[in-house]
């Protein structure tokens, strides 16, 4: 009977540490495969190489207003790539227009199963906003809480694009 239960509580742990999660952006025609990996602590995107951040935010986060454009801004200049995370959106109008009135040119995911995902996985998401760094073998390498000037994403981005 031990033997059993300890069969079926490793085969649950097995199950649970490589959870593979798909979602198509609302704004590009990419679809991101997340592989989260719960003994190892990464989440690496399939087929995908190189450092990445998530962009945590809500509409009604004020902060976020101002963040938006200096993400928008590094995406572009830095070639760096920022995935968007919308939490709160009901449904995909609802996104689409939060997207629209705050001029958000990153890739966004806006379902509440994308949004849950990628906030476990980061450790947990508690307030907004919230840039999460992961390098190229999807290990976190830091987490930004609240406003973030310009100047520290940037060398951030430079320290993960020189790994």
């Amino acid at each position: 009977m031990v033997v059993f239960k300890s069969f079926y509580f490793f085969l649950a742990l097995i199950l649970l540490s490589a959870c593979n999660n798909d979602f198509k952006t609302l704004n590009s025609n990419v679809n991101y495969a997340f592989e989260y990996d719960g003994f190892k602590k990464t989440l690496n995107i399939k087929d995908f190489n190189t450092p990445y951040a998530l962009f945590f935010f809500t509409q009604d986060c004020g902060v976020c207003k101002i963040e938006i454009p200096i993400l928008n801004e590094l995406y572009k200049e830095r070639n760096f790539h920022f995935i968007a995370v919308l939490n709160g959106a009901k449904t995909l109008q609802e996104a689409q227009k939060i997207a629209k009135d705050k001029n958000l040119q990153l890739p966004l995911l806006y379902e509440l199963k994308a949004s849950d995902f990628l906030s476990k996985a980061s450790g947990g998401i508690f307030g907004v906003p919230v840039i999460v760094f992961y390098d190229e073998n999807g290990n976190l390498n830091e987490k930004f809480i609240g406003l973030t000037p310009k100047n520290i994403l940037e060398n951030k981005i430079k320290s993960l694009q020189k790994l």
